[in-house]
Protein backbone atom coordinates (compact mmCIF):
# COMPACT_ATOMS: atom_id res chain seq x y z
CA UNK A 1 0.00 0.00 0.00
CA UNK A 2 2.94 2.48 0.77
CA UNK A 3 4.51 1.81 -2.15
CA UNK A 4 0.66 2.80 -4.21
CA UNK A 5 0.41 6.04 -2.53
CA UNK A 6 4.54 6.88 -3.45
CA UNK A 7 3.80 5.74 -7.01
CA UNK A 8 0.29 7.64 -6.51
CA UNK A 9 2.35 10.92 -5.85
CA UNK A 10 4.86 10.72 -8.21
CA UNK A 11 2.65 10.50 -10.68
CA UNK A 12 0.42 13.05 -9.79
CA UNK A 13 3.00 15.73 -8.91
CA UNK A 14 5.45 15.26 -11.26
CA UNK A 15 3.34 13.97 -14.34
CA UNK A 16 2.97 11.39 -16.79
CA UNK A 17 6.24 12.16 -18.87
CA UNK A 18 8.14 12.71 -16.01
CA UNK A 19 6.98 9.26 -14.35
CA UNK A 20 7.98 7.49 -17.63
CA UNK A 21 11.52 8.69 -17.60
CA UNK A 22 12.09 6.96 -14.42
CA UNK A 23 11.41 3.97 -16.08
CA UNK A 24 14.25 4.33 -18.44
CA UNK A 25 17.22 3.61 -15.89
CA UNK A 26 14.97 0.35 -14.54
CA UNK A 27 14.39 -1.09 -17.96
CA UNK A 28 17.93 -0.47 -18.90
CA UNK A 29 19.17 -2.69 -15.70
CA UNK A 30 17.21 -5.48 -16.40
CA UNK A 31 17.79 -5.31 -20.49
CA UNK A 32 21.55 -6.03 -19.14
CA UNK A 33 21.32 -8.50 -16.68
CA UNK A 34 18.54 -10.60 -17.70
CA UNK A 35 20.10 -11.93 -20.17
CA UNK A 36 17.75 -15.09 -20.66
CA UNK A 37 14.56 -13.08 -21.07
CA UNK A 38 16.17 -10.43 -23.62
CA UNK A 39 17.05 -13.79 -25.81
CA UNK A 40 13.00 -14.88 -25.66
CA UNK A 41 12.20 -11.04 -26.45
CA UNK A 42 14.06 -11.00 -29.31
CA UNK A 43 13.08 -14.54 -30.12
CA UNK A 44 9.45 -13.68 -30.49
CA UNK A 45 9.92 -10.36 -32.21
CA UNK A 46 11.97 -12.49 -35.04
CA UNK A 47 8.58 -14.65 -34.80
CA UNK A 48 6.48 -11.47 -35.54
CA UNK A 49 8.99 -10.37 -38.08
CA UNK A 50 8.70 -13.29 -40.71
CA UNK A 51 4.61 -12.45 -40.82
CA UNK A 52 3.42 -10.64 -43.40
CA UNK A 53 1.34 -8.43 -40.60
CA UNK A 54 4.55 -8.65 -38.48
CA UNK A 55 6.81 -6.38 -40.78
CA UNK A 56 4.18 -3.90 -41.12
CA UNK A 57 3.99 -3.20 -37.70
CA UNK A 58 8.25 -3.44 -36.51
CA UNK A 59 9.89 -0.87 -37.51
CA UNK A 60 12.73 -2.82 -38.81
CA UNK A 61 13.93 -6.61 -37.95
CA UNK A 62 14.86 -7.29 -34.52
CA UNK A 63 18.34 -6.44 -33.45
CA UNK A 64 20.15 -6.41 -30.54
CA UNK A 65 18.21 -3.25 -28.93
CA UNK A 66 14.90 -4.32 -29.63
CA UNK A 67 14.11 -6.01 -26.15
CA UNK A 68 14.29 -2.57 -25.05
CA UNK A 69 11.72 -1.43 -26.64
CA UNK A 70 9.88 -4.07 -25.50
CA UNK A 71 10.63 -4.29 -21.67
CA UNK A 72 9.75 -0.67 -21.91
CA UNK A 73 6.50 -1.04 -23.30
CA UNK A 74 5.92 -3.29 -20.15
CA UNK A 75 7.45 -0.76 -17.73
CA UNK A 76 4.58 1.64 -19.03
CA UNK A 77 2.24 -0.54 -18.08
CA UNK A 78 3.08 -1.98 -15.23
CA UNK A 79 3.42 2.07 -13.77
CA UNK A 80 -0.18 2.45 -15.11
CA UNK A 81 -1.42 -0.54 -13.33
CA UNK A 82 0.05 1.04 -9.99
CA UNK A 83 -2.17 4.29 -10.86
CA UNK A 84 -4.47 2.44 -11.68
CA UNK A 85 -4.38 0.27 -7.96
CA UNK A 86 -4.12 3.50 -6.57
CA UNK A 87 -7.54 4.68 -7.51
CA UNK A 88 -6.15 6.86 -10.94
CA UNK A 89 -8.96 5.06 -13.35
CA UNK A 90 -10.11 8.48 -14.07
CA UNK A 91 -6.18 9.38 -15.64
CA UNK A 92 -6.98 7.09 -18.41
CA UNK A 93 -8.80 7.45 -21.52
CA UNK A 94 -10.67 3.83 -22.01
CA UNK A 95 -12.82 2.95 -24.96
CA UNK A 96 -14.37 -0.32 -24.95
CA UNK A 97 -15.59 -2.65 -27.63
CA UNK A 98 -17.97 -5.99 -26.88
CA UNK A 99 -19.29 -4.90 -23.99
CA UNK A 100 -23.40 -5.49 -24.97
CA UNK A 101 -22.48 -9.04 -24.97
CA UNK A 102 -21.66 -8.98 -21.29
CA UNK A 103 -24.68 -6.43 -20.36
CA UNK A 104 -27.05 -9.10 -22.04
CA UNK A 105 -26.03 -11.67 -20.30
CA UNK A 106 -26.00 -9.18 -17.07
CA UNK A 107 -29.61 -9.32 -17.34
CA UNK A 108 -30.30 -12.75 -17.98
CA UNK A 109 -28.10 -13.70 -15.23
CA UNK A 110 -26.04 -15.83 -17.23
CA UNK A 111 -22.52 -16.04 -16.58
CA UNK A 112 -19.25 -16.82 -19.06
CA UNK A 113 -15.66 -17.41 -19.25
CA UNK A 114 -13.25 -14.62 -20.16
CA UNK A 115 -10.31 -15.73 -21.27
CA UNK A 116 -7.21 -13.68 -21.44
CA UNK A 117 -3.68 -13.57 -21.98
CA UNK A 118 -0.81 -11.93 -21.28
CA UNK A 119 -0.70 -9.29 -24.00
CA UNK A 120 -1.82 -5.90 -22.85
CA UNK A 121 -3.23 -5.60 -19.43
CA UNK A 122 -5.67 -7.37 -17.50
CA UNK A 123 -6.24 -5.32 -14.60
CA UNK A 124 -7.66 -2.29 -16.89
CA UNK A 125 -10.04 -4.58 -18.16
CA UNK A 126 -11.09 -5.72 -14.58
CA UNK A 127 -11.19 -1.95 -13.56
CA UNK A 128 -13.60 -1.22 -16.38
CA UNK A 129 -15.62 -4.62 -15.37
CA UNK A 130 -16.27 -3.26 -11.98
CA UNK A 131 -16.66 0.53 -12.87
CA UNK A 132 -19.88 -0.69 -14.83
CA UNK A 133 -21.14 -3.29 -11.89
CA UNK A 134 -20.67 -6.68 -13.57
CA UNK A 135 -19.02 -9.10 -10.56
CA UNK A 136 -15.66 -10.55 -11.98
CA UNK A 137 -13.76 -13.52 -10.74
CA UNK A 138 -10.35 -13.73 -11.74
CA UNK A 139 -8.45 -17.37 -11.41
CA UNK A 140 -5.08 -17.14 -10.68
CA UNK A 141 -2.24 -18.93 -10.08
CA UNK A 142 -0.92 -17.77 -6.93
CA UNK A 143 -0.87 -18.84 -3.35
CA UNK A 144 -2.21 -15.20 -2.30
CA UNK A 145 -5.55 -14.85 -3.33
CA UNK A 146 -7.11 -13.91 0.29
CA UNK A 147 -3.86 -10.91 0.71
CA UNK A 148 -5.19 -9.85 -3.19
CA UNK A 149 -8.61 -9.65 -2.02
CA UNK A 150 -8.11 -7.67 1.27
CA UNK A 151 -6.34 -5.24 -0.98
CA UNK A 152 -9.26 -4.69 -3.34
CA UNK A 153 -11.52 -4.52 -0.52
CA UNK A 154 -9.87 -2.11 1.89
CA UNK A 155 -9.07 0.22 -1.67
CA UNK A 156 -13.27 -0.09 -2.71
CA UNK A 157 -15.42 -1.84 -0.09
CA UNK A 158 -17.70 -2.08 -2.98
CA UNK A 159 -14.82 -4.48 -5.03
CA UNK A 160 -17.04 -6.60 -7.23
CA UNK A 161 -13.33 -8.54 -8.10
CA UNK A 162 -12.58 -11.52 -5.84
CA UNK A 163 -9.36 -13.67 -7.11
CA UNK A 164 -9.85 -17.42 -7.36
CA UNK A 165 -6.81 -19.76 -5.99
CA UNK A 166 -6.02 -21.63 -9.03
CA UNK A 167 -4.52 -25.21 -8.14
CA UNK A 168 -3.41 -27.51 -10.50
CA UNK A 169 -3.55 -30.39 -8.16
CA UNK A 170 -6.94 -30.06 -7.30
CA UNK A 171 -11.10 -30.04 -8.66
CA UNK A 172 -11.63 -27.22 -6.00
CA UNK A 173 -11.48 -24.48 -8.20
CA UNK A 174 -13.39 -26.27 -10.68
CA UNK A 175 -16.73 -26.24 -8.54
CA UNK A 176 -15.90 -22.77 -7.39
CA UNK A 177 -15.77 -21.08 -11.11
CA UNK A 178 -18.73 -23.43 -11.44
CA UNK A 179 -20.81 -21.84 -8.68
CA UNK A 180 -19.70 -18.37 -9.90
CA UNK A 181 -21.37 -19.02 -13.20
CA UNK A 182 -24.19 -20.44 -11.93
CA UNK A 183 -24.90 -16.90 -9.99
CA UNK A 184 -24.73 -15.45 -13.14
CA UNK A 185 -21.28 -13.99 -12.44
CA UNK A 186 -17.72 -14.04 -15.33
CA UNK A 187 -14.56 -15.36 -14.77
CA UNK A 188 -11.84 -14.05 -15.92
CA UNK A 189 -8.01 -16.21 -16.60
CA UNK A 190 -5.40 -16.32 -18.48
CA UNK A 191 -5.16 -18.87 -20.98
CA UNK A 192 -1.69 -18.84 -22.51
CA UNK A 193 0.59 -19.97 -19.62
CA UNK A 194 0.66 -23.62 -18.56
CA UNK A 195 1.44 -23.05 -14.34
CA UNK A 196 4.77 -24.10 -13.41
CA UNK A 197 4.30 -27.59 -11.64
CA UNK A 198 1.27 -28.46 -13.73
CA UNK A 199 0.51 -32.15 -15.01
CA UNK A 200 -1.86 -31.24 -17.52
CA UNK A 201 -1.46 -32.70 -21.02
CA UNK A 202 -0.98 -29.01 -23.27
CA UNK A 203 -2.80 -28.64 -26.24
CA UNK A 204 -0.73 -27.88 -29.31
CA UNK A 205 -1.72 -25.00 -31.60
CA UNK A 206 0.18 -23.15 -33.86
CA UNK A 207 1.08 -19.54 -33.27
CA UNK A 208 3.29 -17.21 -35.23
CA UNK A 209 4.12 -19.83 -37.27
CA UNK A 210 5.22 -22.56 -35.02
CA UNK A 211 4.03 -25.40 -32.82
CA UNK A 212 3.15 -23.67 -29.11
CA UNK A 213 1.95 -25.59 -26.01
CA UNK A 214 -1.12 -23.73 -24.45
CA UNK A 215 -2.87 -24.87 -21.46
CA UNK A 216 -5.64 -27.38 -21.85
CA UNK A 217 -7.82 -26.99 -18.84
CA UNK A 218 -9.40 -23.56 -19.85
CA UNK A 219 -10.51 -24.82 -23.23
CA UNK A 220 -11.13 -28.02 -21.60
CA UNK A 221 -13.49 -26.85 -18.10
CA UNK A 222 -15.50 -24.62 -21.27
CA UNK A 223 -16.34 -27.82 -22.78
CA UNK A 224 -17.15 -29.57 -19.51
CA UNK A 225 -19.45 -26.05 -17.99
CA UNK A 226 -21.14 -25.10 -21.19
CA UNK A 227 -20.97 -21.63 -20.87
CA UNK A 228 -20.04 -18.77 -23.35
CA UNK A 229 -16.69 -18.46 -23.92
CA UNK A 230 -15.23 -14.99 -25.32
CA UNK A 231 -11.70 -13.75 -25.10
CA UNK A 232 -10.92 -10.97 -23.21
CA UNK A 233 -8.18 -8.19 -23.70
CA UNK A 234 -7.47 -5.02 -23.22
CA UNK A 235 -4.42 -3.19 -25.02
CA UNK A 236 -2.48 0.26 -24.60
CA UNK A 237 -3.64 1.99 -27.79
CA UNK A 238 -1.98 5.60 -27.04
CA UNK A 239 -0.68 7.87 -24.20
CA UNK A 240 -2.82 6.56 -20.95
CA UNK A 241 -5.66 5.35 -23.58
CA UNK A 242 -6.80 1.73 -23.75
CA UNK A 243 -9.06 -0.39 -25.48
CA UNK A 244 -10.55 -3.22 -24.07
CA UNK A 245 -13.32 -5.35 -25.43
CA UNK A 246 -14.34 -8.66 -25.46
CA UNK A 247 -15.13 -11.10 -28.63
CA UNK A 248 -17.46 -13.68 -28.82
CA UNK A 249 -15.38 -17.22 -29.40
CA UNK A 250 -18.63 -19.71 -29.19
CA UNK A 251 -20.88 -20.55 -26.81
CA UNK A 252 -20.44 -23.87 -25.41
CA UNK A 253 -23.09 -26.93 -24.42
CA UNK A 254 -22.20 -29.52 -22.20
CA UNK A 255 -20.41 -31.88 -23.71
CA UNK A 256 -19.71 -35.48 -22.87
CA UNK A 257 -16.16 -36.89 -21.71
CA UNK A 258 -15.58 -38.49 -24.94
CA UNK A 259 -15.72 -35.62 -27.11
CA UNK A 260 -14.40 -32.87 -24.70
CA UNK A 261 -10.74 -33.04 -25.61
CA UNK A 262 -11.33 -32.44 -29.51
CA UNK A 263 -14.02 -29.58 -28.51
CA UNK A 264 -11.12 -28.36 -26.33
CA UNK A 265 -8.97 -28.43 -29.15
CA UNK A 266 -11.17 -26.36 -31.38
CA UNK A 267 -11.97 -23.64 -28.64
CA UNK A 268 -8.26 -23.50 -28.40
CA UNK A 269 -7.16 -23.22 -32.22
CA UNK A 270 -10.31 -20.88 -32.40
CA UNK A 271 -8.92 -18.81 -29.34
CA UNK A 272 -5.20 -18.86 -30.44
CA UNK A 273 -6.19 -17.20 -34.00
CA UNK A 274 -7.72 -14.37 -32.84
CA UNK A 275 -5.05 -13.83 -29.45
CA UNK A 276 -2.36 -14.24 -32.68
CA UNK A 277 -4.16 -10.90 -34.38
CA UNK A 278 -3.79 -8.94 -32.00
CA UNK A 279 -0.16 -9.88 -31.15
CA UNK A 280 0.35 -8.98 -34.55
CA UNK A 281 -1.45 -5.54 -33.83
CA UNK A 282 0.65 -4.49 -30.98
CA UNK A 283 3.24 -6.85 -30.64
CA UNK A 284 5.30 -4.78 -27.90
CA UNK A 285 2.85 -5.48 -25.51
CA UNK A 286 3.08 -9.91 -25.45
CA UNK A 287 4.42 -10.07 -21.65
CA UNK A 288 5.42 -13.70 -22.07
CA UNK A 289 9.48 -13.65 -21.61
CA UNK A 290 10.65 -16.72 -21.82
CA UNK A 291 11.13 -19.45 -25.08
CA UNK A 292 7.46 -20.32 -26.02
CA UNK A 293 9.02 -22.41 -28.62
CA UNK A 294 10.50 -24.71 -26.47
CA UNK A 295 9.02 -28.01 -26.16
CA UNK A 296 6.79 -28.60 -23.81
CA UNK A 297 5.08 -32.07 -22.92
CA UNK A 298 4.52 -34.17 -26.19
CA UNK A 299 1.72 -34.12 -28.99
CA UNK A 300 1.58 -37.76 -28.60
Amino acid sequence: MAALAVMAWVYRVLGRPLAQILLYPIVTYFFLTERAARSASRLYLQRVWETPEGRRRLPAPPGFFAPLRHYHEFSVQILDRMVLWGGGLASFQMDHRGGEHLFELARRRQGALLLGAHLGSFDMARELAGSHRLRLNVVMFTAHAERINRFFEERDPASRTRVLQLDPHSVRTAFEIKACLDRGELVGMLADRIPAGGRERPIFVEFLGRRVAFPRSPFQLACLLGCPVFLSLCLRTGEARYETFVEPLIECRPLPRRERDKGAEALAEAWVRRLEANCLRFPYQWFNFYDLWEPQGTEA
